[in-house]
């Protein structure tokens, strides 16, 4: 390989040099999570100088490659992230390298076509957003009305209930949201047939009394345990990196702990999975009630089978007729897994909200 580098950096021919900087990027990819800060610094310095002489084609490839890799050189991210708009726009959806305060600049600063692509990143902070809708046309305003994860301000809240008005498009993805103010949601409402607004209504105050019940209950659970759980949660961490590493389903894991009674430490798990607060989860562990831990599960795409599992765990530990199950998995069976996951975005939301309040 090193032979065949150093034969292509002699050429001139600009397929030479985007042969040579796939090889160099194919060496990064490989080996990014190992290499010490030494060695990133020279990929740095070569993939840097090879940008200058590479064409779009070769430049867009190599973003392509690099666009999801924490350990990429700051340096390299940023110059991909200022090229044209086809280069820029796999480091501006994916790189976690990015700062707010890069995006930001880079939506006060770019075009179009990089406002379109900062619009679809996982997580975006409302001054992001605030941006891109005061600067985006009607593209970008809408797929920041479609990304869930973007945060909206009040005012970005409200343009986009005005925007509605003469929008379908925006106005469909908006009932996909749960961070629109009651005014803004009952403006939304007010813009739908009857029947969709009976409907809506009747999600938002059903998912609006779990997440409240959550909250107000978290606080009556007692850890009484600790030194026990603290040894246990060490062989928890290692079933979670292993169902991230696709050694192990979350399905095998979580029939594992509940033949065990382990809920505890199953909570642990499924809070880590589903990015929501372990107090909430252990709350839901162990409520009579089997709605907010089966949205949970299905959210995680958790197969009947090991929710069945996990039902008959919690009936032993609720001391419940073990014909319950049934009943549980039977509620389980009827989710949609998109309908679930639309539900934890709403109530992770409401959550974050409630104790920001208090």
């Amino acid at each position: 390989m090193l032979a065949s580098l150093v034969d292509l950096a002699r050429e001139s021919s600009s397929d030479k040099r985007r042969e040579l900087m796939g090889h160099v990027a194919t060496l990064f990819v490989d080996g990014a999570e190992r290499y010490t800060n030494e060695e990133l610094a020279l990929f740095n310095d070569v993939l840097t100088n090879l940008l200058d002489v590479v064409d779009v084609d070769g430049r867009s490839m190599l973003s392509q490659q690099i666009g999801s890799i924490e350990t990429t050189p700051r340096e390299l991210v940023l110059k991909l992230a200022n090229d044209t708009a086809i280069v820029a726009a796999p480091i501006l959806e994916n790189s976690p390298v990015l700062t707010d305060d890069d995006l930001y600049t880079l939506a006060k600063t770019k075009g179009q076509d990089h406002l379109l692509a900062i619009s679809k990143r996982d997580a975006l902070q409302a001054r992001v957003t605030d941006v891109l809708l005061e600067r985006g046309e009607q593209p970008v305003r809408r797929s920041v009305a479609a990304n869930t994860s973007a945060e909206l301000s009040d005012w970005g809240g409200r343009l986009l209930i005005k925007l509605a008005e003469a929008d379908t498009t925006l106005r469909e993805s908006l009932t996909e949201r749960h961070d629109l103010n009651k005014a803004n949601f009952e403006k939304l409402l007010a813009m739908l047939p009857e029947d969709r607004q009976a409907k809506l209504r009747h999600i938002f105050e059903n998912n609006e009394r779990v997440a409240r019940d959550l909250f107000r209950e978290a606080s009556l659970l007692v850890d009484d345990s600790k030194i026990e759980r603290r040894k246990a949660r060490l062989n928890t961490k290692v079933a979670l990196k292993d169902i991230r590493d696709g050694h192990r389903s979350l399905d095998q894991v979580v029939i594992e702990y509940s033949l065990a009674n382990d809920l505890y430490d199953l909570s642990y798990l499924l809070a880590q999975l589903s990015t929501v607060d372990e107090k909430f989860v252990r709350n839901v562990m162990v409520r009579q009630d089997i709605e907010a831990i089966a949205v949970l599960c299905r959210a995680l795409d958790i197969g009947e089978t090991a929710f069945g599992a996990l039902c008959k765990a919690r009936a032993r530990q609720l001391k419940s007729n073990p014909a319950i199950v049934d009943t549980w998995v039977g509620e389980f069976r009827i989710l949609s897994v998109v309908e679930a996951q639309r539900t934890m975005r709403f109530i992770k939301v409401r959550l974050t909200t409630m104790a920001t309040a208090a």
